[in-house]
């Protein structure tokens, strides 16, 4: 494969991971107390590769100035970072939920300042309370200046699309932040135990039942001025909207409260490039319009994506334009930089 030809704009990496160091600390007395002892996922195997990887990974987590080095071979200029997916403590109460998403996110701002040109946090918000969220939210935009945030595809298996959740999407829409949706584990576990299954099947699941609540509740209708991307290339909703359609035009269960075919909404999301084969890549190009995908490599996770310039070189009939919207174009329109 060969890398795409570089840009005169910064090459953006919209989907990587950071540990927040105090938090997690702040945090370990409180899952203990609450019982959330994590675990792991799958079977003794899976647990035992999850623990070596993140031994292993654990400088790149915590030391935003290790991950320099990997930035630069991997031809990416800035990372748009969020914190780990197991860091969104939604289990928590509202009031212990707004404090440690109060120091996650300072302490992300102010670790990344630091390197301004080549890191760009994305913050947290308690989706368990509404309040919380919507004060936490108009906090790290208008006070901390961040650009956007990340949040989990549910909240401890509540759905985001939960009518409940309605003023924070108005405020998110209000404020023009961009919402990463990222899936943390799977509420399916018990069948999902061999082979990584979690990740590599839970992971997209997760993000299709997700980002179909967020249509079929009715979300992105109400809030057409949404700026959602769905990692892992939006999981398999994208990838085939014909059946959803067809239930439309089909059932009146299915069309009740859905005004136009579910199918057209997918055009209001975004999606990253984390699906591994030039094909489906260009499927997502063809599909949604370049306009509408973004870099992303999961970094540092073994589920990542080491060479993404790679696969957008690899990508067969991408034009120079398209190119330079989906390496980082797209994001800096997004996320507002110049």
């Amino acid at each position: 494969m060969t890398r795409a030809q570089r840009t005169d704009g910064p090459v953006i990496d919209i989907h990587c991971h950071r540990e927040c160091g105090p938090a997690a600390d702040f945090m370990k007395a409180a899952a203990l107390a609450a019982g959330r002892v994590a675990l792991g996922h799958g079977n003794a195997t899976t647990r035992r590769v999850n623990e070596r990887q993140l031994a292993a990974i654990r400088p790149k987590m915590d030391v935003l100035d290790v991950r320099l080095a990997d930035m630069d071979a991997m031809g990416v200029d800035v990372q748009a970072v969020a914190i780990a997916v197991y860091q969104y403590y939604y289990w928590a109460d509202a009031e212990l939920g707004a404090k440690v998403a109060r120091l996650m996110n300072e302490e992300l701002v102010e670790a990344t300042a630091r390197h301004p040109d080549r890191f760009l946090p994305l913050g947290t918000v308690p989706l368990q309370d509404t309040e919380a969220a919507v004060r936490e939210l108009r906090h790290l935009a208008t006070v901390l200046g961040m650009r956007g945030i990340e949040i989990g595809t549910h909240v401890e298996g509540e759905e985001i699309a939960s009518p409940r959740l309605d003023p924070f999407w108005a405020e998110v829409e209000r404020l023009g932040v961009v919402v990463v949706v990222h899936t943390q584990g799977t509420t399916h576990a018990d069948r999902l135990q061999g082979h990584n299954f979690v990740n590599i099947i839970g992971h997209p699941f997760e993000a299709t039942l997700a980002q179909a609540h967020l249509i079929f509740n009715g979300v992105v209708e109400r809030y057409p001025g949404l700026k959602i991307l769905v990692v892992h290339g939006g999981g398999y909703l994208p990838a085939y909207p014909g059946r959803i359609d067809h239930g439309w035009r089909a059932r009146e269960d299915i069309s009740e409260g859905v005004p136009r075919q579910p199918g057209s909404y997918l055009r209001n999301f975004y999606f990253d490039t984390m699906v591994f084969e030039p094909e489906q890549l260009r499927f997502l190009v063809d599909r949604y319009g370049a306009e509408h995908v973004l870099l992303g490599t999961d970094y540092p996770y073994d589920m990542g994506d080491e060479d993404p310039l790679a696969l957008l070189g690899a990508t067969p009939g991408l034009s120079q334009r398209q190119l330079d919207l989906i390496s980082g174009g797209n994001a800096a329109r997004l996320l507002g930089l110049a």
